[in-house]
Formats: structure tokens, C-alpha cells, sequence
């Protein structure tokens, strides 16, 4: 595998398949995945996912940072999600930037409608646009004023691979807030 720039990263993902790889490395298919998923899940090194050809985006994120960072980019890693439970019903999701030329690059594969490399000028201004998109996602699942004042953004360093979803939730809701 041969991977010289960005696009053709991006090209490169485009192969693989969404899901999620358990603890027993078998894959699960598909964005609609059963409420056992939070006790199966297991984050995959960079290693396992390229192996594995699947992964959601938080597995997206830790190949995408391996290969960034192995191409000498600033990369930065960023999480959102609606804090309530960590089984709740709006989905959470796991982003990289990177910076090329003075911009900053929002590289996004795992979310289909927003898929591709979408370039600002300044990081503030990628992380308003990302977030709004963010929130058109969660307004398509009803949600309420309330639970909109519960949105949070995190920006993380590379977790430890291995780790299950509760390990991962509790480290990125952990690391640096993110005001928008």
C-alpha cells in the first residue's frame, strides 16, 4: 500500500468497510449497530484496522492521525457528542484536521454526507462549519433544546489502542474542552 498524499488517503478509505471490529476480532457491519456494540468494541491500532478493512470513525481517526503523522503534518483530533450517557441514542463522532499550506483541513471519511477534505483558512473557522454540521445531523433526530445544551467538543491525543468504548469515552470526554 502505497499512500502519497491526502486524496489519495482519502481514496484509499473509501474501500473500507463502516462498522465496528469486537473484542474477539470479529467485524460488524453497518452504521446501525445493536446496543451490545458498547460492550464489544475494542479501539483497533492502526495495524489492526488496515488489516481489518473496517472500522468506525474513532478506528478512522487513529489511521488517519499513524498516517498523517508518519507524512510529517500537524494533525489535531477532535470529539463531540451529546453528554448524557455514553448509550445514548444521538451518535457521538471522532474528527481529524490537519494543517497543509497555512490551512486547515477538515479530513472526514466516516461521515458519508460530509465525506472528502474541506479546507478553511483558520482552525476556529473549520471547527464552527464542522459543528454546524454536526447540528444539522442531530436536528434529523428530534432533539430537544435541552438536550442541545449538553453538546460537547473535545480535543484529544492519540488514546491507547485496545481499549473498549467506555475506556475510549472517558479519555476523549476527558481531554481538552473546545469552545465553539
Amino acid at each position: 500500500m502505497n499512500i502519497n498524499n491526502p486524496q489519495e488517503l482519502l481514496e484509499f478509505l473509501s474501500n473500507i468497510d463502516f462498522g465496528y471490529v469486537d473484542k474477539e476480532g470479529n467485524k460488524h457491519l453497518g452504521t446501525s449497530t445493536p446496543k451490545s456494540w458498547y460492550e464489544e468494541y475494542t479501539l483497533q491500532s492502526p495495524e489492526q484496522f488496515k488489516n481489518n478493512l473496517c472500522g468506525n470513525c474513532y478506528d478512522q481517526v487513529e489511521f488517519e492521525r499513524d498516517w498523517f503523522i508518519k507524512n510529517s503534518y500537524e494533525v489535531k483530533s477532535f470529539f463531540e457528542m451529546v453528554q448524557l450517557d455514553y448509550q445514548n441514542s444521538y451518535p457521538s463522532h471522532s474528527f481529524l484536521v490537519y494543517k497543509d499550506n497555512n490551512k486547515w483541513c477538515w479530513f472526514e471519511n466516516a461521515d458519508l454526507i460530509n465525506r472528502g477534505i474541506h479546507t478553511f483558512d483558520t482552525l476556529e473557522e473549520l471547527l464552527k462549519y464542522q459543528y454546524n454540521k454536526y447540528l444539522e445531523l442531530l436536528d434529523s433526530f428530534n432533539i430537544s433544546k435541552d438536550e442541545m445544551g449538553k453538546i460537547i467538543i473535545r480535543e484529544f491525543d492519540k488514546p491507547e489502542s485496545g481499549i473498549s468504548a467506555d475506556a475510549y469515552l472517558d479519555y476523549v470526554i476527558n481531554s481538552k474542552k473546545v469552545s465553539i
